[in-house]
């Protein structure tokens, strides 16, 4: 069964309203202590447009149950996150690794969804450290605070049991995103033009 059009349309837009409503073209960089390179400064400062543009191709191209699946992982707006005590600890997450169809060269938007894994949240050099702990594909890096809804992420990828790598490490496997709150017990961590996608979700849920 095809997600209806104008429901698509809708939630896409709906999925987006606390990020987008933040001046365009928000710039985290200078609230984070690193060196942050261009391109990753770029990725941040186009999230919005990356995001609103990712979001309505790939609901308007996803269908069936991976089309329920989806609206699943965007339903609910970022809220105020009170502390760290909110983020701190295991987490089941699983990911939807979104296409804008520019790539393909059709036009067609689309989702890949995977099933859950585990990621955690946890102090480390007295910073708020992510780690995706299995599956093939694995991301982990430093969260910071720029907004009272949002924390910035900057970290690196690496493949199975291969070491953690920072970010900084090397140019192509840098990740940027924003983690926001979207529930009691409900995280996203977004991740704007990644190696594999437009813009890659992972869904935090305990």
């Amino acid at each position: 069964m095809r997600i209806d059009l104008r429901i698509a349309a809708t939630l896409a837009w709906l999925a987006i309203p606390n990020l987008a409503s933040a001046a365009a073209g928000f710039d985290p960089t200078p609230q984070i202590p690193l060196k942050i390179e261009d391109a990753d400064r770029t990725r941040f400062v186009n999230f919005d447009a990356t995001r609103q543009r990712t979001v309505a191709a790939a609901l308007a191209g996803t269908s069936g149950d991976d089309g329920m699946t989806l609206q699943k992982i965007l339903l609910g707006d970022p809220v105020a996150i009170g502390g760290e005590g909110e983020l701190v600890g295991n987490w089941r997450c699983r990911s939807a690794q979104l296409a804008d169809g520019s790539k393909a060269g059709d036009g067609k938007g689309g989702a890949y969804l995977y099933p859950y894994f585990k990621c955690a949240i946890r102090k480390k050099e007295g910073k708020l450290f992510f780690e995706k702990l299995n599956g093939s594909q694995r991301v982990s890096g430093f969260l910071y605070r720029v907004r009272n809804d949002r924390y910035a992420f900057l970290g690196g990828t690496d493949l199975a049991d291969d070491p953690q790598v920072p970010y900084g490490y090397a140019t192509d496997r840098n990740v940027v995103a924003y983690l926001s709150k979207v529930g009691t017990k409900r995280l996203r961590l977004e991740m704007p033009n990644t190696c594999c996608s437009d813009l890659e979700i992972l869904e935090l849920v305990r």
